[in-house]
């Protein structure tokens, strides 16, 4: 329907247009044709009246001089005059023929025409019968001169009279070009207003839904679901606009109820999912401010005096972790933060991890503080019992030992064989027992974190060259001999070199205890990804069965079934430095039937 009134609309202001335009070309033709017409009928009569005064003129100017003189008995010539007398009777037959229209006019031309004649006889006297005498010729003069004055004066009359009726026609002409305007300027005021009325018309069935469209728009992307537009009129195209829009509106209302109904069951979830963990939680978006947070996490700021504020201890972590957030999960004890609340000790090990949406638009993170105050109270117990006792049997022990070797060597009296063989057992177990407690105070120092290192850039092919001189000897004694597959030029590793040298050394003893006899040790360094240099030892044993291969850094983890000397703390041991050198220690999928374990030491 408003493609129908569009249509009217623009169909109304063309033919107003053409209404307008051929009212004024019509008016226009009217006033050519009647201007035309009236300079047609009056015109040709003034330039005849006008030629009439010229030829009398002529005659006058060419006869009258010779009829004033004196007579001289000579044939006056009647050559000029014909040929003017000529000119005359047909200007006074045109006048008689065109000047007859206007009443007063054709009086004047009327008594024109018997002047004319009255001064056309005055000539024929003058050619038929000349004048002789003086007196004759000055009445003949005379008459001729009050006629010709005569057909002037009438000539002017006729002049006048039609100067006059053209000048009228002009003002006619005027007067009624100043009602064409009017008239003209009607009809564009007229089609002004009825355009100015379509426009009005058109903004409000066509612009006024549009712009309220617009607005509603507006409203729901601030989220105003209940904005509603009205109905037009049953023939208005935007009826079914209105309609389509409100049923979109009352859609998303639906929606965000539910949306909200389902965040809301959501929130409650999380919230009491996060209630429920006894640990401290924060929640934070991407720009680190905190989005949720637990009762524990409350608890927490409130006793540390940052209510709403993560502590400066955290804050410095995810400072360090960048802005891309890394994650951040420490599992050692030892990495655990210390904060004091109420005059209490707690330890809280930071487990800072990203998580994003499933449609990758919502990003954030989340950061776990798990107590882990009574188990560093167990381990720091377990540590200095582990320390006192070993310090407190060593002691006794190395009385003993002192005791066994002055047995052994006579120094109290020779003893029997049998004497000997018990002493030798006993020093033997009390050199393993010796080797077991070093072990374990090691341990004690490293967990303790009194473990020093002294870092220097050293040579890791020089460190597997030590091992290898080192245990030669025992090598040889099972007939195993070593293999190097060592590039040159290798840069140096940064490392502290006796204690780079105790794990190379555990590693190679360990080759040597499983290897068979007659076996190869290989002893190889390559260059991993990563600002590591990886050194591992190989042996040909039977290896680590699968189910043990998780626990064999353990300490005190023995693998089933082994027959060799050893309580389990050597590779736990290797791997505490290992770690003090922020390096690693691990061991290989078995292939080819070889047994391989290698360390990263960091780059120098």
């Amino acid at each position: 329907m408003l493609r129908t009134r569009l249509l009217y609309g623009l169909l109304t202001l063309i033919l107003l247009l053409w209404s307008v335009g051929a009212a004024a070309l019509l008016l226009v033709q009217d006033a050519n044709k009647r201007f035309a017409a009236l300079k047609e009928e009056n015109f040709p009569v003034i330039q005849t009246a006008r030629g009439i005064r010229t030829d009398t003129s002529t005659l006058n100017t060419y006869y009258l001089p010779a009829l004033a003189a004196e007579a001289t008995g000579e044939p006056v010539s009647e050559s000029t005059y014909k040929e003017n007398h000529g000119k005359l009777a047909a200007r006074i037959d045109f006048l008689q023929r065109k000047g007859t229209v206007d009443a007063r006019r054709k009086e004047v031309i009327e008594n024109l025409v018997g002047a004319f004649t009255t001064y056309t006889e005055g000539y024929s006297r003058l050619f038929n019968n000349p004048p002789q005498s003086r007196e004759q010729r000055a009445e003949l003069l005379r008459y001729i001169s009050a006629q010709s004055q005569r057909i002037t004066d009438l000539t002017e009359t006729v002049l006048n009279t039609s100067e006059s009726q053209f000048d009228q026609g002009v003002q006619q002409l005027n007067n009624e070009k100043a009602k064409n305007t009017l008239f003209v300027v009607t009809l564009v005021t007229l089609g002004t207003a009825i355009a100015v009325l379509i426009y009005f018309q058109l903004v409000r069935q066509l612009v006024h839904p549009v712009v309220g469209l617009k607005r509603s728009i507006d409203e729901i992307r601030k989220g105003n679901f209940e904005l509603t537009l009205p109905e037009p009129s049953a023939d208005s195209e935007f009826r079914g606009v209105a309609a389509a829009f409100n049923d979109m509106a009352a859609e998303l209302r639906q929606r965000r109820g539910e949306t909200n109904e389902r965040l809301t069951r959501t929130h409650l979830v999380n919230r009491a999912i996060l209630e429920a963990i006894p640990s401290p939680v924060f929640v934070l978006s991407d720009d680190g401010r905190i989005l949720q947070i637990n009762p524990a996490a409350e608890k927490l700021t409130e006793g540390l005096g940052v209510a709403g504020r993560l502590p400066a201890k955290i804050q410095r972590i995810l400072d360090e972790t960048g802005p891309g957030g890394n994650n951040h999960l420490p599992e050692d004890p030892r990495d655990a933060l210390l904060f004091r609340v109420d005059e209490r000790e707690f330890y809280y090990l930071p487990r800072i991890f990203r998580f994003t949406s499933e449609d990758g638009v919502h990003s954030g993170r989340a950061i776990l503080l798990h107590n882990v105050t009574r188990i560093r109270w167990l381990d720091d117990m377990k540590t200095n019992l582990l320390s006192t006792v070993s310090h407190e049997i060593k002691t006794p022990l190395t009385g003993i030992r002192m005791v066994l070797h002055l047995m052994l060597e006579d120094r109290t009296g020779s003893l029997s064989d049998r004497q000997r063989i018990m002493v030798g057992s006993a020093n033997e177990d009390c050199e393993r027992l010796l080797a077991t407690l070093n072990a374990l105070l090691e341990i004690s120092r490293a967990e303790s974190g009194t473990t020093h290192l002294e870092l220097a850039p050293i040579s890791l092919p020089d460190a597997l060259e030590r091992a290898e001189r080192l245990f030669f000897p025992k090598a040889g004694e099972k007939g195993i001999v070593f293999r190097r597959e060592i590039p040159a030029n290798l840069p140096e590793v940064k490392a502290d070199s006796l204690r780079l040298d105790e794990v190379v050394n555990n590693l190679v003893s360990n080759a040597i205890k499983h290897s068979p006899s007659g076996g190869t040790i290989t002893l190889k360094i390559t260059r991993p990804e990563g600002d590591f240099m990886r050194a591992s030892i190989i042996d040909e044993g039977p290896g680590v069965p699968a189910s043990a291969q998780n626990r064999i850094f353990e300490r005190f983890f023995r693998a089933p079934g082994q027959d060799t000397d050893g309580v389990g703390l050597g590779l736990f041991i290797s791997r505490e430095i290992m770690r003090a050198h922020e390096g690693g220690i691990g061991l290989l999928e078995r292939a080819d039937k070889k047994t391989e374990f290698y360390i990263d030491v960091p780059l120098a």
